[in-house]
């Protein structure tokens, strides 16, 4: 295998499932994996779930709906995006994602450059810390939306 690909088994992933907010997250590629390029996580997001509304400073985020259907807050804009749906937000945008469905959402979703992965290990560890953990890495949260 040459030094540019990657393979990551499903045995060779890093940590376990973690638990933020109701949502399950589990890593699928980390920054060291990827040279830094970018954070994978694979969410399964359960009706009413979803984080409050934040901006991430330092990377770029993407999402790939799986299955299932969710509300996205970019900015201003709210809209649904249905299994197969892809959203963009870039740095400094607020958003959020929620599920207003009855069932399960399942996405993919990625950050670039990568280097907030202690940020979702923190919050499954110590959730009541979200704005203290959130400014460590960037991220700011508003609850009010």
């Amino acid at each position: 295998m040459s030094a540019e690909f990657l393979l990551i088994q499903p045995d060779d992933r890093h940590g376990v499932p973690t638990a933020a907010g109701g949502d399950i997250y589990a890593v699928l590629a980390t920054g060291d994996q990827t040279n830094g390029g970018y954070y994978l996580t694979h969410a399964i997001v359960p009706p009413g779930g979803g984080p409050p509304a934040h901006i991430h400073t330092r990377e770029e985020e993407a999402f790939y709906v799986v299955r299932g259907e969710l509300t996205f807050l970019a900015g201003d804009d709210e809209v649904t995006a249905p299994a197969g749906a892809f959203v963009q937000v870039p740095r400094g945008t607020k958003h959020r994602f929620r599920n207003n469905g009855p069932e399960d959402a399942e996405m993919i979703f990625w950050f670039t450059p990568a280097g907030i992965e202690g940020l979702f290990r923190e919050l499954g560890e110590h959730p009541e810390r979200i704005v203290e953990i959130g400014e460590r890495y960037g991220t700011s949260y508003f609850f009010d939306e």
